[in-house]
């Protein structure tokens, strides 16, 4: 072969390639527009009329609205959202299958390394759906009435004041020790299989305090089962706007449970940004607002790469608090 047939064989090459990347562009522009021609599915990891799913529900009748194809809620309960999770990150990353993620789900990736998933690697954010502060929820005997009378409390009973939560590694044991770091404190973490429980201990006093969702904490604190002392918001929430926020003692604090609707990691950008779209104007509506209010949470939405950065920012956060804590799952 001489030079010059090597040079026209490489152009034809470099043109083959250009021209391959074209079409494949303008097959994804097509796929994009067509997009969906069939009904999508939305995994949610835990049971239905908990905060998972109502923020699933919710997202999936405004996606349904816009894209003129059913948006199916498929609850996939157990192992605290794992069994969900690990049904995404082996899904076919076409667009058709969605997950609902929750806090707990990144606390299973932030403590066990050997789990079939990872929320970081194998999850693409599509769009952040809502944020929902926890409310710290204390025994009403407990002497301290404000942020900072607790953390002057705890200091001087290093260990002694119990906190509850659902389990070793969830969500809310972490956020408690996110909490115990930065206000410089030791409690000591009693494990329940579920909020009701840890709850009806604080409201007898077997615990002291327990860091709870609003749906959960608020209704007991209004009928004076337990005191809510702060909620974790940067600023007070509009469901319980007479409650400080732990901002105001500990300035710049600020941990929330959050959803966010996620993609298998392969999925073509294109379709990821699509969904996107649709879930940011829905997050929009009125009536969404409203509903989502109900339950304490925020209607918020998100670009894909902001919620990725996300994911990695609270996955890297928890992994901190685990090391520095010392967590150990038995």
């Amino acid at each position: 072969m001489t030079a010059l047939t090597a040079c026209f064989d490489l152009k034809k090459m470099k043109t083959s390639t250009v021209s391959a990347l074209i079409i494949l562009s303008f097959s994804s522009a097509v796929s994009a527009a067509d997009f969906p021609t069939r009904p999508i599915r939305m995994l949610a990891g835990f049971s239905a009329g908990g905060g998972s799913d109502l923020a699933a529900r919710t997202v999936a009748q405004k996606m349904s609205e816009a894209l003129g194809q059913s948006v199916v809620v498929d609850n996939r309960t157990g192992a605290t959202g794992a069994i969900a999770a690990e049904m995404l990150a082996k899904a076919n990353p076409d667009g058709y299958t969605l997950m609902m993620l929750a806090v707990a789900q990144l606390s299973n990736t932030a403590f066990d390394a050997k789990l079939p998933f990872d929320v970081v690697r194998d999850f693409a954010g599509v769009s952040l759906v809502s944020r929902n502060p926890y409310v710290v929820a204390v025994t009403p005997n407990l002497p301290a009435r404000t942020v900072r009378e607790f953390i002057d409390l705890a200091k001087a009973q290093p260990g002694r004041l119990l906190y509850g939560s659902t389990g070793i590694g969830g969500s809310n044991h972490l956020v408690t020790e996110v909490f115990c770091s930065a206000a410089g404190i030791k409690l000591s973490h009693v494990p329940y299989k579920g909020p009701p429980q840890a709850l009806a201990d604080a409201a007898s006093g077997q615990v002291q305090v327990v860091f709870a969702s609003i749906t959960s904490g608020m209704p007991l604190a209004r009928a004076g089962k337990v005191r809510a002392l702060a909620v974790t918001s940067l600023k007070r929430s509009q469901a319980a706007p007479d409650v400080p926020a732990i901002a105001e003692t500990l300035p710049g604090y600020e941990t929330i449970g959050w959803y966010g609707v996620v993609a298998p990691k392969a999925t073509p950008a294109v379709l990821v940004q699509r969904l996107s779209e649709v879930i940011a104007r829905g997050l929009q509506a009125p009536e969404v607002k409203e509903r989502l209010a109900a339950d304490g949470s925020e209607a918020v939405g998100s670009t894909p790469a902001e919620l990725d950065r996300h994911m990695a920012a609270e996955v890297a956060r928890f992994r901190q608090v685990i090391k520095e804590a010392g967590i150990r799952r038995e």
